[in-house]
């Protein structure tokens, strides 16, 4: 196929028409847009001071009516009525005070159940108010929901000389008229919704029609603001969830401000930028025809085809005609140009080889080290992270390039953030300063512990332009330490305790015997029999703290092994059960059929023990006590949660909760939370409490998956 020749005069004419009249077609849509963004932005303005009024408007409908609820409630024909059962003077003083007052009805609901309503000929008889409902005293407003439409309703309690005699109902029905009306104090349409159904509005039928369709379909968008076509005309409605019905129902108000005048004056303007427009593009043609004259075409066009020759790969073309002028400069650069590209080709190609086959090679090193690397820019973002890094943090962030600093610490711990700034800011001190940092996976997952510091990347000229972060996984270490560290310090506080009990046993023996020798030699009548018995009983509880303080102090030989789960909460289940049921606690637990620890259990079993029988002893009136276990393959450590509905605790006590001897409770040894950490610890785990007042507490445990050493 022949190409078609177009002339570079032409060209040249057509681009510089299309660049005016695109410059002149930008600036006459970019002032349109304009108008149109100022149009909404007014509107939105009017619509967010629509919304706020129509709240405002509503709480002083909401304040009327109980302030006139109350007014009739202070009335003494009413009260005197009500006290003495002159029902009939009772429904003709109400329906008196109702009528023209622009409410819907009043109610007047007595002790024994008897109610008189303005709208009701006939008194009726119901079930007697329940007066040890300490809510009959209490006023309120609510919305109800009924077949006959939508009402806001006021009730205040009704006094004889303080004497409660029954309750008062003022209700005031939300119908079209009350929208109208609404609508005229507000200068703009109204409509009130409840689930799908518009039940009251100010819009005529049709428009109402169309307005339910979008409230349909709003329901599952959730915008406050949007624009909805009424026949040919755009309007701006604004949504507003003003309350709820007594029945949680959600009443939505709806505002609607038409834009039909300020869209006429927007079309108007656009018009007449059109027609300048035009003229612009008129002017525009005139100049690209004068201005392509003076090109000298034949010289471009010679450049461009010694440009297609060397794209062409024969770099060693150069331009004969050369003339002194600034196109033959630029023929003598595009000649020099043309040399070069041929000189420097080889070498470059050369080059780029070598580079792909290093950076392959690099990546290659970096893909197959266990330890985290991770380089930043000076600007502090994340530029590169092998794949060990990527796999240790990959439940934190689903990718770490182009991370800035402050989002990578976002997600670590407080302390974690605090090590990492600190090597960031000491890296270029003499000396490998290295920290620590743990990292929370998940919910269900044990935190891990990384090693490592920052280093200087530095090019080839040794300045630096970046950082290097190391980290290596050192989590099983650290739970062999931990492991090390009780074991010695449980050794050592062992013998001392060991040899406090011996000296405390012996005098507490001899004590005892002769408590109880005086109670035999002492009648039950005398009155120092009292005080022999609180010395024995003393005495006992003093033996079991030194009973526990032994069983928390001396070293324990420990059976390790793997055991489902389920062995060892199911026999606490059935041990606990009577209890949790004489205190009316629910017991639930959560877990894996097939989840396997690796502990003791029936050390194990005593921690469960612990925990569930002081969430039992926390609820006095009942509740619920949840036991959650989980693991993740990712994860060193297997996550168990032990929730009660309780009390709570206050921030002091959760802070010294696992403190040997602290407790809470009267007759407690504060050896019970004690040895449940002690056990934990000798299994290489931790254990977290959260918990607040009222609001019950949870004891997080995390168990290494496998014991090493």
């Amino acid at each position: 196929m022949r190409n078609i020749y177009i002339s570079l005069r032409f060209k040249v004419i057509v681009l510089l028409f299309i660049l005016i009249a695109s410059l002149a077609l930008i600036i006459n849509e970019s002032s349109t847009v304009l108008i149109h963004e100022k149009t909404r932005e007014i509107f939105q303005q009017r619509l967010d001071l629509l919304r706020e009024s129509i709240k405002s408007y509503w709480e002083s409908e909401k304040n009327l009516l109980l302030n006139n609820a109350m007014l009739y409630a202070e009335s003494e024909k009413l009260t005197n009525y009500s006290s003495y059962g002159l029902y009939n003077l009772l429904q003709k003083e109400v329906e008196r005070l109702i009528a023209k007052t622009g409410f819907h009805d009043l109610k007047i609901t007595l002790n024994n159940g008897m109610t008189v309503s303005s709208n009701q000929s006939l008194i009726t008889r119901g079930q007697p108010l329940d007066m040890r409902d300490t809510r009959q005293n209490l006023s309120l407003v609510e919305v109800q929901n009924h077949e006959d439409g939508l009402y806001l309703a006021a009730e205040v309690p009704l006094h004889k000389l303080g004497e409660f005699i029954g309750r008062l109902t003022l209700r005031r029905k939300l119908d079209d008229s009350r929208m109208k009306r609404t609508a005229r104090n507000l200068q703009a349409e109204t409509a009130v919704a409840v689930k799908e159904t518009i039940t009251a509005s100010s819009l005529a039928e049709s428009y109402r029609q169309e307005l339910a369709k979008e409230h349909l379909l709003n329901s599952i968008r959730k915008e406050d603001v949007f624009n909805i076509r009424f026949g040919n005309a755009t309007w701006s409605v604004g949504r507003v969830n003003i309350a709820k019905t007594a029945d949680g129902e959600q009443v939505t108000i709806y505002l609607a401000i038409s834009q039909e005048k300020m869209l006429s004056l927007v079309e108007d303007a656009r018009m007449r930028n059109l027609s300048v427009t035009g003229w612009v593009l008129v002017i525009a043609l005139i100049i690209s025809v004068v201005f392509s004259e003076k090109v000298l075409l034949s010289r471009i066009r010679q450049l461009r085809d010694g440009a297609n020759i060397i794209a062409g790969g024969d770099l060693g073309f150069q331009i004969t005609s050369v003339h002194g002028d600034e196109l033959g400069n630029l023929a003598r650069s595009f000649n020099r140009m043309a040399a070069s590209l041929k000189l420097n080709r080889d070498h470059l190609q050369h080059y780029v080889e070598h580079i792909e086959k290093l950076a392959n090679y690099i990546q290659n090193i970096l893909g197959s080290l266990k330890t985290c690397v991770i380089t930043w820019n000076i600007a502090g973002h994340i530029e590169t992270a092998n794949q060990a890094a990527l796999h240790e943090f990959s439940d934190l962030f689903p990718t770490l390039e182009g991370l800035s600093l402050k989002q990578f610490l976002s997600k670590l711990p407080k302390s974690s953030r605090k090590e990492i700034i600190k090597g960031w800011r000491t890296v270029r001190e003499p000396g490998n300063r290295q920290f620590e940092i743990e990292i929370n996976p998940g919910s269900h997952a044990g935190r891990k512990v990384l090693q490592g510091g920052f280093s200087l990347l530095l090019d080839n000229e040794r300045n630096p332009y970046g950082l290097i972060l190391t980290l290596s996984n050192i989590t099983q270490r650290k739970i062999i330490e931990q492991q090390l560290y009780h074991a010695d310090k449980l050794s050592s506080i062992g013998q001392l305790a060991a040899s406090v009990a011996h000296e405390i046993k012996n005098p507490l023996a001899s004590i005892k015997t002769l408590g109880q020798l005086l109670q035999e030699e002492t009648q039950p009548e005398d009155s120092r029999r009292e005080y022999i018995d609180v010395i024995v009983g003393e005495v006992n509880r003093l033996n079991m703290v030194v009973e526990q303080l032994l069983k928390y102090a001396k070293p324990e030989d420990s059976s390790f092994r793997e055991i489902a789960f389920a062995e060892i909460i199911k026999p606490v289940m059935s041990l606990v059960h009577h209890e949790s049921e004489r205190h009316r606690v629910v017991l639930q637990a959560d877990y894996l059929p097939d989840l396997k620890v690796f502990v003791d259990s029936e050390k194990l079993k005593q921690v469960f023990l612990n925990l569930i029988f002081n969430g039992i002893q926390a609820m006095n009136n009942g509740g619920q006590i949840s036991i959650r276990a989980h693991k993740q393959s990712e994860s060193p450590w297997v996550t168990i949660e032990v929730q009660d509905s309780g009390a709570g605790m206050s921030a002091e006590t959760v802070a010294r909760v696992f403190e040997p001897f602290f407790t809470t409770r009267q007759r407690g040894t504060g050896l019970g939370l004690a040895i449940v950490k002690k056990i934990i610890d000798l299994h290489g785990g931790k254990i977290e409490v959260s918990s607040e007042p009222g609001k019950g507490t949870r004891f997080t445990i995390y168990l290494p998956q496998k014991q090493e050493g």
